[in-house]
């Protein structure tokens, strides 16, 4: 055997045994690819199950949308008829409207004036009753008036009634009087009095006791002149004589004759020496009685 066979022979053998090596390792490999070709298989199987079951879902919503789309066209072709019929009814009321309106016009036109007219009478009618009530105010007031008149006059009346009661009362008096003053002057004159001295009468020891003050005192013409606190409310009368206390001693000072009377005041001038003169000031007492 010559060198090249025996070459030849040993390389085969090599071959040989790399190839069974290699088909060994291929068939060790081969049986987890099958194993993975199968699931592979089995989840298209699935996914084409899955898809099948999809498909039919879908042609089964495609069918109840025709179904729907078909239904939604009747009742398109239901509403668009039934918005003609109410067109038609639409422009039928706004035909009548228009004639209502038209009469309406008319009838505002026509009532305005009648308004009008009703208007001022209810003006009138209220102008009329603020006169009335405005009356009646004035026929109450004037009844309220004619009351207290009334009742004025029987107040009056009575009053009058009792002021001539008294008037006659008076008279009578006064009448009486006059015939015992009478008696007494010709008693007066028949006893030597003359008429001057009656008239003084009632100023000196005769006058009533009547007190007060000096408020002041001046000189008129030479003469001495006081003014003091009483006057005619208080009885004082011309010609009337006080005498004049000193307010510290009580001692006599002098007489003061009554000249002129108001009703709260009197003057009247001072006699007196000059000694006691210088003593009379305000603030001593007047009397007419001690």
């Amino acid at each position: 055997m010559s060198p090249l066979t025996k070459l030849f022979v040993v390389l085969l053998v090599l071959v040989s045994v790399i190839l069974t090596a290699g088909v060994v390792t291929f068939v060790n490999k081969l049986d987890p690819l099958q194993d993975q070709l199968q699931q592979a298989k089995d989840a298209s199987a699935a996914s084409q199950a899955l898809l099948n079951r999809r498909t039919s879902d879908v042609d089964t919503l495609n069918a109840q949308l025709e179904a729907a789309r078909a239904a939604a066209a009747v009742q398109a072709q239901a509403l668009n008829k039934d918005i003609g019929t109410l067109r038609t009814t639409i422009e039928a009321r706004d035909a009548e409207v228009a004639s209502t309106k038209t009469a309406l016009a008319s009838l505002t036109s026509a009532n305005s004036s009648q308004s009008s007219a009703l208007q001022m009478s209810e003006d009138s009618k209220t102008h009329l009753q603020e006169q009335v009530t405005g009356l009646r105010k004035d026929a109450d007031e004037r009844l309220r008036q004619v009351a207290d008149l009334n009742t004025r006059v029987s107040t009056l009346t009575a009053q009058n009634s009792v002021l001539e009661r008294e008037r006659r009362n008076l008279s009578e008096q006064l009448t009486e009087v006059q015939g015992k003053t009478d008696q007494m002057g010709k008693m007066l004159l028949d006893m030597g009095v003359s008429t001057a001295q009656v008239a003084k009468a009632g100023t000196r020891m005769g006058a009533p006791a009547i007190n007060g003050v000096i408020r002041s005192r001046r000189t008129i013409a030479g003469k001495e002149y006081a003014t003091i606190s009483i006057g005619s409310q208080d009885l004082v009368t011309k010609g009337m004589e006080f005498k004049i206390i000193s307010k510290e001693t009580g001692t006599f000072l002098g007489i003061l004759t009554v000249d002129v009377v108001d009703a709260n005041e009197a003057m009247g001038q001072i006699v007196a020496d000059q000694n006691n003169l210088a003593q009379i000031r305000a603030g001593n007492v007047v009397r007419t009685q001690i």
